[in-house]
Order: C-alpha cells, then sequence, then structure tokens
C-alpha cells in the first residue's frame, strides 16, 4: 500500500484498498504438473532403462514452474487498487510499472465482467469508462461488485 499511501492528495481519504485475487497463482500450476509428470516419466526411464539417467525435461519444467511462481508472487506484491474519495488509483508492475488515476467527476460508467470461474471463485474485470469513452480494464479484482459499489457510493458525491 505504500503506491497508494505516498500518492494521496491533500485531504483526500482512502476508501478502498486491494491487491489482485489470488487466481494469479493458478498460472503456475500447469508448469507444476508437467513438472510430476515428467517426474514420474523419468523415474520410468531410469528404472527401466539404467543407462538414461538423466531427467533434464523434469528439471526444466520445474525451473519454468518456479520462473512462473516468482512471477505471479511479483505480480500479486507490486500491484495495487484503491478508491479514495476524489479518484481512483491503480498501480502494477516491479520494474516496469503502469500506473492510472483516474479523477472520479471524469467517470461516466463502470462494467463488470465475471466468467463461469469467476463467479465462482469471486473475482473479475472492472472497466471504468471515462469521459470520451475511454475503457480502462481492472484484472483480477477480488470480490468486483464490492470494488463497483464503492466506487458508485462516491460517484453522486463528487457530481
Amino acid at each position: 500500500m505504500s503506491y497508494t499511501k505516498n500518492n494521496l492528495l491533500p485531504e483526500e481519504k482512502l476508501l478502498y484498498y486491494t491487491r489482485p485475487h489470488y487466481i494469479i497463482f493458478f498460472n503456475c500450476l500447469p508448469w507444476v504438473l508437467f513438472f510430476l509428470i515428467a517426474t514420474n516419466a523419468g523415474y520410468f526411464v531410469s528404472y527401466n532403462f539404467p543407462l538414461m539417467r538423466s531427467n533434464i525435461f523434469g528439471v526444466l519444467l520445474l525451473l519454468v514452474g518456479c520462473g512462473q511462481l516468482l512471477s505471479a508472487i511479483i505480480s500479486y506484491y507490486s500491484s495495487e487498487y484503491a478508491i479514495t474519495s476524489r479518484r481512483i488509483l491503480v498501480k502494477t508492475g516491479f520494474i516496469r510499472r503502469r500506473s492510472l488515476e483516474i479523477f472520479l467527476d471524469r467517470i461516466e460508467g463502470v462494467y463488470v465482467e465475471q466468467s463461469v470461474v469467476g463467479r465462482i471463485l469471486n473475482f473479475g474485470t472492472v472497466i471504468i469508462v471515462g469521459i470520451g469513452g475511454t475503457k480502462n480494464p481492472f484484472n483480477y479484482i477480488p470480490d468486483p461488485l464490492q470494488f463497483r459499489s464503492k466506487l458508485q457510493e462516491q460517484l453522486p458525491k463528487r457530481s
């Protein structure tokens, strides 16, 4: 929350703060499954063919899976979504940072998109439509309906 706290304007209050949904950690799940399959296949090969003892394929899959997990951890801890009394703040990225700030009086509409899995696990994409039709999607928002309602509570106050 350091980015959000450091960028608050004078007399601006933080009303809602969240990080991405934990579903981003499931991007590395296929690599873990591939590693387990490759490891079991490697044990089978080394048991039946003693001259082929190395399982380089399993090690490569493990490294890719660890890289994906590290990427998900960095993405989770370096992303922030916040609603303040004056604007919406979004910051993603660790080395290559992307930040977006939209003042509440510049918002025309708020959309929520949820897939079936998103409805079950309670995450989705919130799309903020600004003046002029610009669309800003915020992906992997936990409880997107609550995010939208907190935002809509502030919109009448600003108009």
